[in-house]
């Protein structure tokens, strides 16, 4: 009879897909974050700031105010109105965090004359200050950075684990 525990081989597949699983989704979050999210985030605020125009618009209309679970006040999406080069008035939709702003509320933005639909507030623009207050950004840098050593973490449990003589064995002995 075998003196190794009876542990089930069920146990250490699992482990390993669990391993498996959270070192892809990890690796895949980082990749996304370097190769979507910030660089889109960058190219955004570099047009703006290379040859975005500075303008007046007018807020039209604004969707509800929203709170998170801490009473924190979330970012508002506001549309908002303005000429640009061109004559033709546009809206475009543009978040931002506000305590009150209604219809008809004047405020400077900055507009991509390439592209009217992207539209910022002087002061949102920077490298720096869209990476921190996207939380995409955050949460998928968060992912890579939890998720990759705890799915490597599973798989040395797992070989130490089986190399510790936990692992049943395949062909128990036939008891006299």
């Amino acid at each position: 009879m075998s003196t190794r525990s009876a542990r089930p081989p069920k146990a250490f597949r699992q482990l390993t897909v669990m391993s498996v699983v959270m070192i892809v989704v990890g690796l895949g979050g980082f990749l996304v974050t370097l190769v979507v999210t910030i660089p889109g985030h960058a190219k955004v605020a570099s047009s703006l700031e290379s040859r975005g125009v500075r303008t007046q618009g007018a807020v039209t209309r604004c969707q509800q105010g929203t709170t998170d679970e801490n009473g924190a006040e979330q970012p508002v999406t506001c549309w908002v109105r303005f000429t640009p080069r061109g004559g033709h008035s546009v809206e475009s939709p543009l978040a931002f965090k506000a305590a009150r702003v209604g219809g008809g509320t004047a405020m400077a933005i900055v507009y991509d004359p390439e592209d009217t639909a992207v539209v910022a507030r002087p002061s949102d623009l920077g490298y720096g200050k869209s990476l921190v207050r996207n939380s995409l950004d955050v949460v998928l840098l968060v992912i890579s950075a939890v998720m990759v050593p705890l799915g490597i973490g599973g798989l040395l449990l797992r070989r130490f684990l089986s190399r510790s003589g936990l692992r049943p064995a395949r062909n128990p002995a036939p008891s006299p």
